[in-house]
């Protein structure tokens, strides 16, 4: 666990995250994208109530989530509780778990206290309020907000921790199980874009947590390993 915290891939994974956000919010990237969608979509969240944007990638795969994490819970119980013949699949299941856990979790507090608008509702794309970078103070008579960061991103992006799960018990499939994590967050982010729910730095901060998330749960249940705990 030292070995993590201490380590330089922490440090650049941080210090990239400090860069993107910057370049993104204070840079002005979040905004000007944001631009292009909503233009493209003829000056109004067109796809904000599609069904493919809407009851598919929204709806649907927050259930399927559901369904998938709920499965991960049941298999780490059987294998802790019944099943104690493959420790190190155990291990592996109980550090996948711990992870979707604290990534869910972390995503949803933040989103909680951090009252940052939607795109939606500011008045640069039809809404009615005005726009404030994410270290900015909103005034108290604006409603609060939950915009912040993307709590729908993390459906996807909590499963990067697959990629330190396989590292553990089956590596060949790692930057496979890395793939299924990035590519269900960057769709189920850039659904919630399009649909005017949030900017790409939401979708950043949500991905940074979820990868942070699995590399300390994996680092705190592999405590000996090398690997897990100071290498990508």
């Amino acid at each position: 666990m030292r070995q993590f915290l201490v380590s330089k891939s922490l440090f650049a994974l941080t210090s990239g995250y400090c860069i993107l956000m910057l370049l993104l919010d204070v840079g002005g990237i979040d905004i000007w994208l944001a631009t292009k969608f909503y233009a493209l979509e003829g000056y109004t969240w067109a796809l904000k109530d599609y069904w493919v944007t809407e009851q598919l990638l929204h709806i649907g795969a927050r259930k399927l989530n559901y369904v998938l994490a709920l499965a991960i819970l049941l298999i780490t119980a059987y294998f802790q509780v019944i099943n104690k013949t493959q420790p190190q699949l155990s291990k592996a299941f109980l550090a996948l778990c711990l992870s979707l856990i604290c990534s869910f979790t972390l995503v949803a507090y933040f989103k909680a206290i951090s009252n940052v608008a939607c795109p939606w509702s500011l008045s640069l794309f039809g809404g009615n309020e005005p726009y404030f970078h994410l270290l900015q103070n909103r005034p108290s008579y604006l409603p609060y907000s939950q915009c912040f960061p993307a709590g729908h991103a993390s459906v996807g992006y909590a499963w990067v921790a697959l990629y330190y799960f396989f590292k553990c018990c089956k590596a060949e499939y790692r930057l496979l199980g890395l793939a299924v994590g990035l590519t269900a967050g960057f769709i189920l982010g850039l659904t919630q874009q399009l649909r005017g729910a949030h900017f790409m730095s939401h979708d950043i901060t949500t991905l940074f947590i979820c990868l942070t998330s699995a590399r300390i749960c994996f680092a705190v249940v592999f405590p000996q390993s090398k690997s897990v705990a100071t290498s990508g």
